[in-house]
């Protein structure tokens, strides 16, 4: 049995992960923990990249018994002259210590909810999706990327691909260690 410890608790998360792990291993058991010390919504790049790899390294010192420790942090990175857009990255490291970085797709945020963010209106986008489309708790369920794609793609697809990304270097050891 293959142990992967993840920190959130997001149902989404939890959900991808385990089906990311299952296309690999035949056995599969996924735990999630909550982590504090992140913020609600990460904007830019490089803070997007140092939480994943805050959730899994703050995973590794409560549990030291998981094959692999997965941070996964959405947030949104600003991509000059084209705009902001949502992405979602996983921070992996297995029980040897190897590390490795995967990305999800990522899709346009609308101006008008980067602005309320970045004025400080409101504290995360999945607010802002709930406020203007009448949902609750988006963000643990299929995501504004459900919303946006008329549930063609959702939240736990792009956890999915953001993992299956991390595994790559991990699972073709020879080829990367090169």
């Amino acid at each position: 049995m293959v142990r992967v410890c993840i920190g959130s608790k997001n149902p989404a998360k939890l959900k991808g992960v385990e089906r990311a792990f299952r296309q690999f291993f035949d056995v599969v058991k996924v735990e999630g923990y909550g982590v504090e010390g992140v913020p609600k919504q990460p904007i830019g790049l490089e803070n997007i990249l140092r939480f994943a790899r805050y959730r899994a390294e703050k995973i590794k010192e409560i549990d030291a018994l998981c094959d692999f420790y997965l941070g996964i942090e959405a947030g949104l990175m600003n991509i000059e002259e084209i705009g902001y857009f949502d992405v979602h990255i996983t921070y992996l490291i297995d029980k040897n210590n190897r590390t490795s970085y995967g990305f999800s797709p990522a899709f346009a945020i609308p101006k008008k909810f980067v602005e309320f963010l970045v004025s400080g209106v409101y504290e995360e986008l999945e607010e802002i999706v709930d406020t203007h489309y009448g949902t609750s708790n988006i963000g643990d369920k299929g995501g504004f990327i459900s919303l946006l794609t008329k549930n063609n793609v959702v939240r736990e697809d792009l956890v999915y691909y953001s993992v299956i990304m991390a595994l790559i270097p991990i699972i073709n050891s020879d080829t990367y260690l090169e």
